[in-house]
């Protein structure tokens, strides 16, 4: 934490320039995350999400309404055998695009939160090797945490 005499030091960024406050506006419900969870991890038809999550009826109807509105997922028909056509909800690119967002979120609750039983996480599919996230630089080196800073990127 900075002291006031390093308020001059640190930028300070107008939310509707900072793409962090603006995604808040449209991923900062309790909700919304646990949804696109759902979605991140394949459970894909609405009664299966509502289970899951244990959401009610309106609160996810009204929440993956906003969610194809933001453009975020799609939804596409399917018909069981001997029924009607229903939905499944899947992620857009747009949608896929928090991939990274969510994986860091994961490992943040997994080594800050108390977790039941055993974490999950990524590994590789073929090796099963486990990874991580981490910012790079264009050439693919890792930049340490302490090192970077939030800077106006037009400059």
């Amino acid at each position: 934490m900075s002291n006031s005499d390093d308020s001059e030091l640190v930028p300070r960024f107008p939310p509707d320039r900072c793409g962090l406050a603006l995604a808040a506006g449209v991923l900062g419900d309790k909700w919304v995350l646990l949804i696109l969870r759902q979605l991140f991890y394949g459970v894909a038809r609405f009664e299966d999400i509502r289970a899951d999550i244990g959401i009610p009826k309106s609160v996810l109807s009204t929440r993956l309404a906003d969610l194809i509105t933001e453009g975020i997922v799609v939804k596409r028909p399917y018909k069981p055998e001997g029924g009607r056509t229903r939905w499944e909800y899947h992620l857009s690119k747009k949608g896929v695009d928090l991939a990274m967002s969510f994986l860091a979120l994961l490992e943040w609750g997994n080594k800050n939160l108390p977790i039941s039983g055993a974490a999950i996480g990524p590994v590789e599919a073929a090796s099963r090797r486990h990874l991580r996230v981490a910012l790079v630089d264009d050439e693919g080196r890792e930049v340490p945490m302490q090192t970077i800073r939030l800077a106006d990127l037009s400059r």
